[in-house]
């Protein structure tokens, strides 16, 4: 089975309930991106994934928007990642506290190790099950013109949209975004996995008090937690 998820915002909980009902050794998962922040246990959410070779992570917003401080907090002494942290918890606001103390507790190894892991993540992925296409990307594709392929569309468009539901995009391709909670996106029902056109929105709002959602690709069935 395939199954796709984005946005567990470090709600390890969640994750691994999932993980242990759902997921067999022959069974792969995708999560659209944000295993950081929010919550507490990103960091463990992140190595795990990188232990698992049937968990595969989209680039988000907030593993993109991450990594300048975890490079500067690798190369940096006990000190000076107070610092680091203080200044980057008071410029920009994302629940990114735990993640960066946690951060700072692994080796410089492990820590190398992750940036290298966050650097290489994919901005998106294509994959087909019974002959269907699926395009999973993080935020979505703003502005969307048929004349224009995957190359064209910036990071920064595609970590953080928005995503235009009220559109026809790629020819028999449907379109799986998180990001933007349901509970957000006019005339979803809150916190449930949204469907429009050729475009299914499964961030569940986990990281706002909301829920965890996953949807199975083989047969459309839908998950929360």
């Amino acid at each position: 089975m395939v199954y796709v998820c984005s946005d567990i915002h470090g709600f390890w909980d969640k994750y691994m309930n999932f993980i242990d009902v759902h997921l067999g050794e022959q069974d792969t998962l995708y999560i659209i991106g944000d295993v950081l922040d929010r919550g507490r246990e990103g960091i463990k959410i992140l190595q795990d994934v990188m232990s698992r070779k049937n968990v595969v992570l989209i680039k988000g917003n907030h593993e993109h928007m991450i990594l300048p401080t975890f490079n500067e907090l690798c190369y940096s002494d006990e000190w000076s990642q107070l610092a680091i942290i203080r200044d980057e918890i008071c410029m920009t606001q994302i629940g990114q506290e735990d993640t960066l103390r946690d951060f700072c507790k692994l080796s410089r190894r492990e820590q190398l190790r992750m940036i290298h892991f966050l650097n290489s993540l994919p901005l998106y992925q294509t994959v087909v099950v019974n002959s269907q296409k699926y395009l999973l990307v993080h935020a979505g594709l703003p502005d969307f013109n048929p004349s224009m392929g995957m190359t064209y569309y910036t990071a920064d468009e595609l970590l953080f949209g928005p995503h235009d539901f009220s559109v026809k995009h790629f020819k028999n391709t449907i379109i799986l975004v998180g990001h933007l909670p349901t509970r957000f996106i006019p005339g979803a029902e809150p916190d449930s996995v949204f469907e429009s056109g050729d475009s299914i929105a499964i961030d569940c709002g986990l990281g706002f008090g909301g829920r965890f959602g996953v949807i199975c690709l083989d047969t459309g069935e839908k998950f929360y937690g």
